[in-house]
């Protein structure tokens, strides 16, 4: 997988319809994985072919009402899943629809003829369900299981939004996982490398460079809670931490009386550890948005994993 954020430069080349230099890059990165087909390739006319039919799908045949940035962004995000992805009904067994509902939260679309879309969904589930059983368990999609991409209209989510468009698409994958998973257990500080989620690192992620941009974006602060902090320790890190403080503790304490003797008699030395480890939590600011985000996400999901099978129109 990538192990940088290549959005910046894919975006520039599409700016450009920079054909070639987009089937470079599906190329190598399809090369640099083996288990992906045509490993050992040339650089292939299909790659060209395939980055010329993204270029040309008609995007707002089934999403309208986008920004001139929205669909920029759409787009860029569909040569970054063009890299490991078809855009047919295969496309809706993995995660990529997730990937897709992040990196688009800060723009707004209206959903046409959302019918048509299910319709080739739902008969696409039927004809694969006749010969694997994978397919057999998926079950009908209602029409209204899919629905328009609008987040939130209010000053707080709208400012969280604005905030997340200024990212690269991979960093702010990264933002959206680590808000998503903060937000969820708020009271655990964790580090910005531990909560970008695979699918997110598969596309392209330097997790360094990508934390420093999501900590001085403001959406998150250092840590500031040392007992929370602790709350992730082992007993025998505990035990450790306390002894190279020069405190002895029984060894029958648990861990809850260990972290409290920590944060009683080794303060400084807590929060120097704490500020190293890199641990952060949500900032004031933006906790009540991110805390509907993770919504917003599961309610159009679906929807994306829909368009992206059966609304692109990229066709090869």
């Amino acid at each position: 997988m990538p192990c940088t954020d290549f959005s910046p430069w894919l975006r520039e080349r599409v700016r450009r319809h920079d054909v070639d230099g987009l089937a470079e890059y599906l190329w190598r990165v399809r090369r640099a994985d083996p288990g992906e087909d045509g490993a050992g390739e040339q650089i292939p006319g299909r790659y060209s072919d395939l980055v010329r039919a993204v270029m040309s799908a008609p995007l707002s045949q089934y999403l309208t009402d986008g920004t001139a940035e929205a669909y920029l962004d759409l787009r860029v995000l569909l040569v970054m899943l063009a890299a490991h992805e078809t855009f047919s009904g295969f496309i809706m067994a993995g995660e990529a629809a997730d990937f897709t509902a992040a990196v688009m939260a800060p723009h707004s679309f209206r959903l046409l003829r959302p019918s048509v879309l299910v319709e080739r969904r739902n008969e696409f589930v039927q004809d694969m369900g006749q010969g694997m059983d994978y397919w057999a368990c998926w079950a009908p999609l209602a029409v209204d299981a899919i629905r328009s991409p609008l987040p939130p209209r209010d000053s707080g989510f709208q400012s969280m939004l604005s905030t997340l468009a200024s990212m690269p698409l991979g960093s702010r994958a990264h933002a959206v996982d680590a808000l998503r998973h903060l937000s969820a257990d708020p009271g655990v500080p964790r580090t910005l490398a531990s909560l970008s989620r695979q699918e997110t690192r598969r596309r392209g992620l330097d997790e360094e460079d990508s934390s420093r941009i999501i900590l001085q974006s403001g959406l998150v602060i250092p840590a500031t809670d040392a007992a929370a902090w602790l709350a992730g320790w082992t007993r025998r890190d505990l035990l450790g931490f306390l002894a190279q403080c020069g405190l002895r503790a029984p060894k029958s304490w648990n861990k809850e009386r260990l972290a409290a003797l920590a944060v009683k008699d080794c303060a400084d030395h807590v929060r120097a550890r704490m500020a190293g480890s890199g641990a952060v939590e949500l900032a004031p600011a933006h906790a009540e948005a991110a805390g509907r985000l993770s919504s917003y996400i599961e309610d159009v999901k679906e929807t994306w994993r829909v368009w992206l099978g059966f609304g692109t129109g990229v066709e090869v």
